[in-house]
C-alpha cells in the first residue's frame, strides 16, 4: 500500500498541461474566472498508490491523521490506486477494482450548504459523463450515481460524508478503463478498452476528469450563491437517460425490487420527481436508486 512517487510526480505535469487546455475551452463561459478559481482546489495534491483496500479508507485516514498533528485536511485532495482489494459500492455491494481502472476519491470540505448539498452526486455524475462523452464514448447519466453506455454500466460514483471536526465530503469514483470484468455482476458492465478496441491511458482520462471536476465543483459554488440551480439541472438532464422512463424504486434495488414508477424529471436541488405506479402518487426523492425494465417502457 505504498505510495507510487513516480507517478505523483508525472500526473502533476500532466494534470498541469490538461488543466490549462480545458481552461482555455471554458474561459469564454459566464462567470468562467470566478467559476474555475472556485474549483482549482482540486488535485492540488495527489497521492498515488500501488494498490490500496479502498481510497475511501486513504481519504479517512488522512483527515484522522492531519487533525491529530493539529492541520486542516486540505480540501481538493484526491487520492488514486491502481487496484483496490476491498472497494465498495452502495449499500457495502462489492465493486470489482481490479488493474486497469481509474479508482480514486476526491476529498472537499464541505462547504455548500443543504439543500445544494444534494447536488454534489450530480455534478461528479456530470463531470464523469462529459469525460467518457470528450474521448469519443456517448455515456449516459443514470440517476443518481451510475455511468451507462448502451444499458452497461462504464462506471460509477459514491458519495459519502464523513465528519471529524468539519464535515467532509468524499467522492469515490471508479470507471472501467483497460480492466477485464467478471462475467457475473448484476449490472451488466463494459470498459473503455471494449468499445474502443484498444488501450486507452488512464493517466490522461484522470487528470481530463479532474479539469471537469474543477468547473462543476466551482459551478455548484457559483449557483448557491446565485441561488438559481438551473444551469446544472439543465446538464444533467440532457446527460441523464433516465428521464421519462418507467422503472423500478426502492432504497436497495438488489434486495427490495421496489416500486414501479415513471421518472417525471428532476427537481430543482437534485431529487427525482417520480409517479408511483399503481397509486398515483407523486413524490420526489433524493435517496434510493432505479432499476430499469429490459425493454424501455412509456406509460401515460
Amino acid at each position: 500500500m505504498g505510495r507510487d512517487r513516480e507517478r505523483e510526480i508525472a500526473l502533476s505535469s500532466l494534470f498541469k498541461k490538461i488543466k490549462r487546455r480545458e481552461w482555455e475551452k471554458r474561459k469564454k463561459e459566464k462567470d468562467a474566472e470566478v467559476i474555475w478559481r472556485r474549483g482549482e482546489i482540486i488535485g492540488n495534491y495527489i497521492f498515488c498508490y500501488h494498490f490500496a483496500h479502498s481510497t475511501m479508507a486513504l481519504a479517512k485516514e488522512y483527515i484522522k491523521t492531519e487533525y491529530s498533528k493539529g492541520n486542516i485536511p486540505y480540501s481538493g485532495t484526491v487520492f488514486i490506486a491502481k487496484s483496490l482489494s476491498k472497494a465498495k459500492g452502495r449499500y457495502g455491494r462489492i465493486w470489482y477494482a481490479t488493474l486497469g481502472g481509474l479508482w480514486f476519491t476526491l476529498l472537499l470540505y464541505q462547504e455548500i450548504e443543504p439543500p445544494y448539498t444534494h447536488l454534489y452526486p450530480l455534478i461528479a455524475g456530470i463531470a464523469c459523463c462529459e469525460t467518457i462523452r470528450e474521448i469519443g464514448i456517448n455515456a449516459h447519466i443514470k440517476w443518481v450515481n451510475d455511468l451507462m453506455v448502451n444499458g452497461r454500466k462504464i462506471g460509477g460514483i459514491l458519495t459519502e460524508t464523513y465528519i471529524a471536526e468539519d464535515p467532509y465530503l468524499l467522492l469515490g469514483i471508479g470507471i472501467n478503463v483497460n480492466n477485464d470484468l467478471p462475467s457475473n455482476l448484476d449490472v451488466p458492465a463494459i470498459s473503455i478498452k471494449s468499445i474502443l478496441k484498444k488501450i486507452y491511458n488512464i493517466d490522461s482520462l484522470f487528470c481530463l476528469l479532474l479539469t471537469k471536476l474543477i468547473w462543476y465543483v466551482g459551478l455548484l459554488h457559483q449557483i448557491e450563491i446565485e441561488m438559481n440551480t438551473a444551469r446544472i439541472i439543465q446538464i444533467f438532464t440532457e446527460y441523464s437517460d433516465t428521464i421519462g422512463r418507467i422503472v423500478y424504486y426502492g432504497e436497495d434495488i438488489k434486495n427490495d425490487r421496489g416500486k414501479v414508477a415513471k421518472v417525471l424529471g428532476i427537481d430543482p436541488y437534485g431529487g427525482l420527481n417520480i409517479k408511483l405506479y399503481p397509486e398515483g402518487e407523486i413524490a420526489t426523492v433524493y435517496t434510493g436508486e432505479l432499476k430499469y425494465f429490459k425493454e424501455k417502457l412509456w406509460l401515460e
